[in-house]
């Protein structure tokens, strides 16, 4: 049977989302309403709410999955029981209930061939020179860290690495969980997966920056699109609710949302 291009996964955790998520997720649903949608959810949540809300709007379908909380969430997307499921698709289209999809440039997206694109994060904590240790041992800072709150995922790719490195990526856990630090799946993915994968493709960043933004800190002056310039944008961006919310307003506004 043939692979259907892309499905839009949006991952949901409480029976009822925030206000502002709200607007997020009306957003996605009246911009990429003719591509399949499938929420990412855990097996013991009431999807009442979102069955109602999606109702006449997309063709909407939940994937049930075993999970508690962001930690298991971020393991569970370096699992290849995850990526299996999608399988039947080329792409996945990830999409949090914090994110903004400004228009609709998917099919243009999947259709250039990456294996992994997410929204530029600017953010100058991950900016830093790479140290000596970091090159001698392979482990230098990529070009940027692309966020995986709005993110495009190739599923075979996803799911060979997974798979091929399944005691790598248990160890990599194990030995955090030891550590007692904190995990990022996009982190983790930005520097791991291109050394697993000789292969593996990311756009750069002058190019990722049109896929999507994700602005955490930094000067207003650096970005390169403008909140009110909605051409400027890029196809979306993540983190909104949370970071630089008073910027954003303008340009979600602009799409008819009240805020």
């Amino acid at each position: 049977m043939d692979k259907k291009l892309v499905t839009v996964v949006i991952p949901i955790h409480l029976e009822e989302p925030l206000a502002l998520e709200k607007i997020s997720l009306a957003q996605t649903l009246a911009v990429l309403n003719q591509y399949p949608i499938t929420f990412m959810t855990p097996t013991w949540l009431d999807v009442s709410w979102y069955e109602e809300f999606c109702q006449g709007k997309a063709t909407v379908h939940f994937e049930r999955f075993d999970w508690r909380g962001h930690e298991a969430h971020g393991e569970l997307l370096t699992n290849s029981v995850f990526y299996e499921r999608f399988l039947p698709y080329e792409y996945i289209l990830t999409v949090h209930l914090d994110a903004f999809v400004f228009r609709d440039e998917l099919t243009r997206w999947c259709h250039a061939g990456y294996d992994y694109a997410g929204a530029v994060t600017y953010n100058p904590l991950w900016e830093q020179p790479n140290s000596t240790m970091r090159r001698l041992t392979g482990f230098s800072y990529p070009e940027y860290f692309g966020s995986g709150g709005f993110s495009l995922k190739k599923v075979s790719t996803f799911y060979r690495i997974t798979s091929q490195f399944r005691f790598y990526m248990n160890a990599y856990h194990w030995l955090r969980r030891r550590r007692g630090l904190s995990f990022y799946d996009d982190l983790f993915l930005a520097q791991h997966f291109p050394k697993l994968s000789a292969g593996f493709r990311v756009p750069p960043k002058a190019l990722a920056q049109q896929f999507g933004a994700a602005w955490e800190f930094g000067e207003e002056k650096d970005l390169p699109f403008s909140n009110h310039d909605n051409a400027s944008l890029p196809f979306g961006i993540h983190g909104w609710v949370k970071y630089f919310h008073e910027y954003w307003k303008p340009a979600i506004r602009y799409y008819g949302h009240s805020i």
